[in-house]
């Protein structure tokens, strides 16, 4: 079966059924948790309220941009070292990445050339630190404003005073499936994903060869 047989493969779907019928479940379920609650609605308010400014604290499109940032760093940094640019000394990666560089020489005229695969070929290695640090740094922000102890200690409260957890386990899985199409992590990915896109296919000008042919042709690559 070809994913790629139309744009949807690619694109997503137009699809919106499953979130109109989760939005109305979410609210379902939060209006008969609060009727339960009675005098002590107060605490779903308060839970709910956590919820949606936390998972607005991060825009996806902040997120995106980041990752872009992100990705294109590794190609900026093989740039500093190629051209014996000092500042890149600076950077955490820069002794790992010029010891890969020097002991793996390319025969590639163009210098952006030569960035653009050095990058390509570093981008695994570096992955999981540029995500570890995007992750640090999100949850620094956002716990100014949104304190995950605390959204803890409601949902335990909640789910005592109620005798057990499964309402709230479903509350929190529809909104999950409703306000979390796409998390600030997968996101930031996304965007890192885009930049190497874009890397891979960058055309060579001393060999009209895109990148990622130019990955193909060496075998030494593909480790």
């Amino acid at each position: 079966m070809n994913i790629f047989e139309n744009e949807s493969g690619i694109l997503g779907s137009t699809s919106v059924g499953h979130l109109n019928h989760s939005f109305k479940e979410f609210f379902r379920q939060a209006a008969e948790i609060r009727s339960r609650l009675r005098k002590q609605r107060y605490l779903l308010d308060t839970y709910l309220t956590y919820l949606f400014e936390g998972a607005n604290e991060i825009l996806a499109y902040e997120s995106a941009s980041e990752g872009f940032e992100a990705g294109n760093t590794l190609n900026s940094l093989c740039g500093k070292i190629l051209r014996g640019d000092e500042k890149g000394s600076e950077h955490p990666f820069y002794t790992q990445v010029k010891a890969f560089i020097d002991a793996h020489p390319l025969q590639y005229q163009e210098l952006t050339t030569r960035e653009s695969l050095y990058g390509l070929i570093l981008s695994c290695d570096f992955l999981e630190p540029l995500c570890q640090q995007y992750h640090m740094d999100i949850v620094s922000s956002i716990s100014t404003s949104f304190d995950i102890v605390d959204l803890s200690s409601l949902y335990k409260t909640i789910c005592e005073t109620m005798g057990g957890e499964k309402e709230m386990e479903q509350l929190n899985s529809l909104f999950c499936q409703r306000f979390l199409t796409a998390r600030a992590m997968d996101i930031f990915l996304q965007g890192m994903t885009n930049q190497l896109l874009y890397a891979l296919t960058y055309r060579d000008k001393e060999t009209s060869k895109q990148m990622f042919q130019l990955l193909l042709d060496e075998a030494s690559y593909h480790g």
